[in-house]
């Protein structure tokens, strides 16, 4: 998986609009809308024309006040069963309908017919007034209010899918993350001890300067190793400084016996790679091949650009195994060059790039191990 992943899954944590600015924008677009439909299908003299826009305009500001409520009641029954639910919503839509119908009315005839409450009263309405024309449009509020009671849950309900996807990738991140650090750190403790034994070995010869320039070196590959973000990849050229500062505490102890040629194409040095891939790679070859023939080896570090992929390539003079593994499988599994380092490599890159790379291991041409990995161009954005 790919880790850069964060920056899509961090699109969820807060892209929930605040209640408010949805609830206002709802109740603005109500007014504008039945605004166009009076102003279209109905007449008014000159004079009234312009008010259409103020009744309408205290409708929504008292529907709006009187739907605002809902949510704290909502809020309190969302987690009930679906019935109880259906059953709060008719009942606060019917309730809230019966209350906001009479004002909306009341507004429309003020300002139409210019008459109040106190009108009405007094008994001063006119004369094809009846009380019952206040709730005539009530069925069509309790609509209104049922769709602002719908949206409101269906809006929560889509938030609360992207939030928990959001968790779960997230949470995902971080195994992956776990995962990687776990494999980073494994620190092969063949090379802490030969290194260490190498250090004591000077010590007691009296080289104390060398044994001081090997203890530097040590600590500052460890400092790489465990104080970079095992997340985050780095440009080719600093993985080249990491092995190289690997290689000198290694020289110390074969000598003249080790000997490492870099081919490094000038394009690829800019290229992101994992942090440490290539060390396991070569401790691997110094372990089964320079370790074992008294005069020692060659090993070859190449990194080249072939069809917009980044080739990485460690290859020793070493003794040939009796069998190459033909899978990576295989390899893990009976090659006696599986161990721990080149299968915390497979399992890394497994992680970081699933099935966007390439991992093999060959015999060489004449003797000796090729490895070889293929990944795909990476930079900095």
């Amino acid at each position: 998986m790919n880790l850069n992943i964060k920056q899509t899954i961090s699109a969820f944590a807060d892209v929930k609009p605040q209640f408010w600015l949805l609830h206002i924008l709802g109740w603005a677009f109500y007014v504008v809308i039945f605004t166009i439909e009076y102003a279209a299908f109905n007449t008014y003299t000159a004079k009234t024309h312009y008010l259409i826009l103020l009744p309408l305009l205290f409708s929504g500001l008292v529907g709006g006040l009187l739907t605002w409520p809902l949510r704290g009641i909502y809020r309190q029954f969302s987690k009930g069963n679906p019935l109880q639910v259906l059953l709060i919503i008719i009942t606060m839509s019917l309730l809230v309908a019966s209350i906001w119908t009479p004002i909306k009315n009341l507004l429309l005839m003020y300002f139409f017919d210019h008459v109040t409450l106190l009108d009405l009263y007094l008994g001063n309405q006119p004369q094809d007034f009846y009380f019952g024309e206040l709730f005539l449009t009530i069925t069509y509020s309790f609509f209104m209010i049922m769709v602002w009671s719908c949206l409101y849950f269906g809006i929560n309900y889509h938030f609360k899918l992207l939030r928990e996807k959001h968790l779960h990738l997230e949470a995902l991140r971080l195994s992956h993350i776990a995962q990687i650090k776990m494999l980073r750190y494994q620190i092969n403790p063949h090379f802490l001890f030969n290194t260490l034994n190498a250090i004591s070995t000077l010590v007691l010869r009296g080289d104390k300067s060398k044994a001081n320039n090997m203890l530097a070196r040590l600590a500052t590959f460890l400092r790489f190793s465990l104080d970079n973000d095992p997340e985050q990849k780095i440009h080719l050229c600093d993985e080249i400084k990491a092995l190289m500062l690997y290689l000198e505490i290694e020289k110390t102890r074969f000598a003249d016996r080790l000997e490492v040629k870099f081919t490094v194409q000038p394009e690829a040095e800019r290229l992101l790679v994992p942090g440490l891939l290539l060390q396991p790679l070569v401790e691997n070859s110094i372990k089964y091949a320079i370790a074992q023939m008294e005069a020692g080896g060659i090993i070859e570090v190449s990194a080249q650009i072939y069809n917009n992929l980044l080739h990485l390539t460690v290859t020793d003079n070493g003794p040939n195994s009796d069998s190459i593994p033909t899978t990576t499988a295989q390899l893990l599994e009976k090659s006696q060059r599986g161990g721990v380092g080149l299968k915390n490599v497979v399992e890394r890159l497994n992680v970081l790039y699933t099935n966007n790379h390439q991992f093999a291991i060959t015999q060489g041409t004449n003797r000796g191990c090729v490895v070889n990995i293929v990944l795909p161009m990476e930079t900095i954005a």
